[in-house]
């Protein structure tokens, strides 16, 4: 076979080149790259999230970005159970701030509720003077109620202004989720509030 004469155009020929995406062309140069070089294979595995993102934690460990799925930091800390110790900090946080806020509109509804009594009079004198009269009562003495009413109703509106945040406090208790934890830390800066209570 070798020899064989071979036509004159097929020495000119070259062997083709193989193509892949630009995107694949880098990524497998990178990864090439940084195997002869720590420096870029450092870099190539420090892709990290962005610190306002919802998939992203702050390692207590290393202070690093990582993303909220993975089970174990680059740094070796267990990211998963921080994840889970701020969630249940933040739950135990809402309860307590419950508790404090039943305990505020407790203490402050014991003197709404004695003075609502100021109202009894004027709602149990009308029935009480049918009881005692008869039927020849009066009909003056039945606007007595309109007073009565007036003020409980009055009483009910101060009642349930300073019941308002211990309301909100309850349905907040009720309604909380790993997603509400998620966007709330968000808002807070990925979590500093809630390491804070944990520890």
């Amino acid at each position: 076979m070798l020899d064989e004469k071979l036509p004159d155009d097929v020495k000119n020929l070259r062997p083709r080149k193989l193509r892949l995406s630009k995107d694949a062309e880098r990524l497998l140069a990178g990864v090439t790259e940084a195997e002869a070089d720590p420096k870029r294979q450092q870099r190539a595995s420090g892709l990290r999230p962005n610190a306002d993102s919802v998939n992203a934690a702050r390692c207590v460990g290393c202070g690093q970005i990582e993303y909220i799925t993975r089970e174990y930091c680059r740094c070796g800390h267990y990211l998963a159970g921080q994840i889970e110790d701020e969630y249940l900090a933040w739950e135990q946080n809402l309860a307590e701030t419950h508790e404090r806020l039943v305990e505020e509109a407790e203490q402050r509804m014991k003197p709404v509720r004695w003075a609502a009594s100021i109202s009894f009079p004027f709602l149990l004198w009308p029935p009480l003077q049918l009881l005692l009269y008869g039927e020849g009562m009066p009909f003056s003495t039945w606007l007595w109620i309109i007073p009565g009413a007036a003020i409980l109703g009055l009483f009910a509106v101060a009642e349930k202004l300073i019941s308002a945040k211990r309301d909100a406090s309850a349905l907040e208790v009720q309604t909380a989720s790993f997603e509400g934890f998620l966007n709330e830390r968000l808002q807070m800066g990925n979590g500093a509030s809630f390491q804070m209570g944990a520890e």
